[in-house]
């Protein structure tokens, strides 16, 4: 790093913080509530707020829904087999499970009747690419209908060859749509972030949006006679969409729906009944205590993410719908030594990485461009991330596909600058250079002719630098302001009742100033146990990741400014409270 990290107080929106008050939240809590929404959006926050199923949105103010509805009726009649296509993360994934659990187990769709295709990150890249399109026309059965899941709204090329050979295409998907509109190849784009969209929630994500889809399908079948009208809701497959939600790391903050559905999935998971994958996942990644919305974040999902990395996802759809225990364990433990293949990857990766986004740094530059010829496409995103954060500027990582003539890329962003938008104005600017894009506000993916970097690159500082004009950028840390009590038990569950904590409704972070008073490298060495002292009274805490290149960043008898979390920690059945240190200097 060649930047000091800077540690910022969030702004608190006054009538917000007003409102939050009236509805009957603490002071602490509103407080919290009021850093993480503005004041134009205080007529729906109890909205925001609820946790409620009642106040989920309804799929019928989704686009195209009564023409996808018309497609898949027909096809489910006409018994024609049903492609499901997904994308290869844990969204995709989720998404698969959720509409291959519909079809069979709700709808009567025998599973022979049902293909399952999910593209290789490695060998055929991101959406409804051309190599995933040669493999369906040359082996899959047809007439057939198909149903994409968290992909498709741009990729009409390919919709169009696939309608052309006999298919009938229904796109479900949450990501950006092009300025054209909707692949016109497809009979259906379910998509709520359409400009026509009546769908006031653009936040959810792509396993939302399919199971939006097989819940009109449920209602259409039984208004229509096919399906009996006792036949079961769909709430029981929240748990796989309240997965696909938290791993996709859509907005919490501002969207009605995402926080419930979250909610509601943690319930069922951590239910006596809860399906084998949460079992297996849980006790592969040593679970403590229930399962949260930071499990999910930071064990569950990973973990699923791994597989579609390095391999086929359809072992992750497998997974996610095995109904049997012994066979669950037995992938998850496989999934998670990918998870530590990922790992060491990813860490040769930001080696080698870090060096060029210093000097681009150094150089001026407002975003990164990283091209590692020796990258693995599976975790592009993940070190995208990971140096966004480091330095506080949008980052696309790029190497080689396989066959050469291309490049590939993740993207990941910070505050201020939309990824989708940046990438909708470079393909505009040099289209000849692109075979295939497409991204949401936080995150993107690109393929491009090989000599096309330096205009990317160019063109990618260029943007960023116009669109971050106002904002200071480089490394920061974003907190809630000093905790104006005393840290405690209490405060924790006070805390708690906001959760679920995820992207845009982060954990409570709070700054202060404490002595160092112990401090010893745990672990792999690169994590520290401390004992700080603030206020005359020692706390217990935990750094993870501190200690970089053998250097630890603290010393015993000095005082620090603090970001940081409060924790618990269970250990031999004794529960202690503890600081989660951020950063600290």
């Amino acid at each position: 790093m060649t930047e000091t990290v800077r540690i910022v107080d969030r702004p608190v929106a006054a009538a917000i913080l007003h409102a939050a008050l009236r509805l009957g939240y603490t002071p602490l809590q509103a407080r919290i509530i009021a850093g993480r929404l503005s004041d134009a959006d205080v007529a729906k926050l109890p909205a925001l707020l609820s946790l409620q199923l009642s106040g989920l949105t309804p799929p019928d103010l989704l686009p195209d829904i009564d023409i996808a509805c018309d497609a898949v009726v027909s096809a489910i009649r006409q018994e024609l087999p049903i492609l499901l296509i997904s994308d290869f993360d844990a969204d995709g994934a989720s998404a698969h499970a959720v509409l291959k659990f519909a079809f069979r187990d709700y709808f009567g769709v025998p599973e022979q009747r049902i293909h399952s295709y999910i593209g290789h990150r490695l060998r055929d890249g991101y959406g409804v690419t051309e190599t995933l399109t040669d493999r369906i026309i040359a082996e899959a059965p047809r007439p057939a209908l198909i149903v994409t899941a968290d992909q498709g709204s741009t990729d009409h090329e390919r919709i169009a060859r696939l309608r052309d050979h006999g298919f009938i295409i229904v796109v479900t998907d949450h990501h950006g749509v092009p300025a054209s509109g909707p692949p016109p190849a497809a009979v259906a784009c379910v998509n709520p972030v359409r400009d026509d969209s009546a769908f006031p929630d653009p936040y959810i994500a792509g396993v939302h949006v399919a199971w939006l889809l097989c819940c009109a399908l449920r209602q259409r079948l039984i208004r229509d006679g096919d399906l009996p009208a006792t036949t079961p809701k769909l709430g029981g497959l929240l748990d796989l969409v309240a997965l696909g939600t938290m791993a996709d790391c859509v907005n919490l903050a501002r969207s009605t729906n995402n926080k419930a559905i979250i909610a509601r999935g943690l319930a069922i998971m951590n239910s006596p009944l809860a399906r084998p994958a949460w079992r297996a996942l849980y006790v592969a990644t040593n679970g403590k205590g229930p399962i949260t919305a930071a499990t999910l974040a930071f064990n569950f999902a990973p973990v699923i993410n791994a597989r579609g990395r390095l391999d086929s996802a359809l072992g992750s759809v497998n997974l996610l719908m095995s109904d049997n225990a012994p066979a669950a364990e037995e992938l998850a433990q496989h999934f998670v030594e990918h998870n530590t293949e990922r790992k060491a990857v990813q860490s040769n990766m930001l080696h080698r990485s870090t060096k060029q986004a210093a000097q681009q740094v150094r150089d001026g530059a407002a975003a990164i461009t990283i091209f590692d010829p020796e990258g693995h496409a599976g975790v592009h995103g993940i070190c995208a991330a990971r140096l966004a954060e480091s330095f506080g500027r949008p980052v696309a990582y790029f190497s080689p596909k396989a066959e050469g003539e291309h490049i590939t890329a993740s993207l990941r962003t910070v505050h201020g600058f939309h990824v989708r938008d940046a990438l909708a104005e470079i393909a505009d600017r040099y289209p000849d250079d692109f075979t295939a894009w497409g991204g949401h506000a936080g995150a993107g993916g690109v393929t491009l002719k090989r000599d096309g970097l330096q205009r990317f690159a160019e063109a990618w500082a260029s943007i960023a630098a116009s669109a971050l004009r106002d904002h200071r950028v480089g490394p920061e840390i974003v907190t809630d302001g000093a905790l104006e009590v005393t840290p405690s038990f209490a405060v924790v569950e006070e805390l708690a009742a906001l959760e679920p904590f995820g992207r845009q409704w982060e954990h409570p972070v709070f700054r202060g100033h404490g002595r160092i008073e112990q401090v010893r490298p745990v672990g792999d060495g690169r994590h520290l146990k401390l004992v700080v002292k603030m206020d005359a009274m020692d706390y217990d805490a935990i750094w993870f990741g501190a200690v970089e290149s053998s250097v630890c960043p603290v010393g015993v008898g000095q005082t620090v400014l603090m970001a940081y979390e409060l924790d618990t920690n269970t250990f031999r059945d004794t529960t202690t409270l503890q600081l989660r240190i951020r950063y600290a200097n």
